[in-house]
């Protein structure tokens, strides 16, 4: 019997976070983060199935490389120690789809759900031992022209989008 799961967060700062080491974590990647300094290499870990970049049409080339993608958007945070840089989520995928069914099934949705609204989102898909899922990180800033928007888009964070988001995750 399929599992229904959606968890979503705000990567920040606050938190310690850093989206750069959560995209690489995600991919299954070794990313350079330069706020930081530092490298972050998950590149080892073996239960990466699938991993992509999906964006809206109008997006320059440079927001699929992941590395370019996340630092840009650590760089459009400034120096603020309390800086929000992307929103994450973690979904369950049925086990009883096949890989490529699951693969469909996640880019659906994110399309519909966030890329079409103009987010930018880095997705993973991790297969371990019965338990397929998704992880997909989103810009919290539109793209406008060759970079980011000078202001996040604040609809975003509307009381209701996340339940609207879990239920489409549901409906999919």
């Amino acid at each position: 019997m399929a599992t229904y799961r959606l968890h979503g967060e705000t990567v920040t700062r606050a938190k310690g976070h850093s989206v750069v080491a959560r995209a690489a974590y995600n991919a299954r990647a070794k990313l350079y983060d330069e706020r930081l300094g530092q490298w972050w290499d998950f590149a080892r870990k073996r239960d990466l199935d699938h991993r992509e970049i999906l964006a809206p049409a109008h997006a320059p080339a440079w927001v699929f490389d992941r590395e370019r993608l996340w630092n840009a958007v650590e760089a459009s945070e400034g120096r603020r120690k309390n800086a929000q840089t992307a929103r994450s989520f973690i979904g369950s995928i049925p086990v009883e789809l096949s890989q490529e069914a699951g693969r469909e099934l996640v880019r659906n949705f994110i399309r519909e759900e966030f890329v079409a609204r103009g987010m930018v989102a880095d997705v993973a898909i991790h297969e371990s031992a019965h338990n397929p899922h998704f992880h997909v990180l989103l810009t919290l800033r539109e793209l406008e022209g060759d970079g980011f928007a000078r202001t996040k888009q604040r609809a975003w964070n509307e009381r209701g989008l996340f339940q609207d988001w879990r239920v489409a995750w549901q409906d999919h």
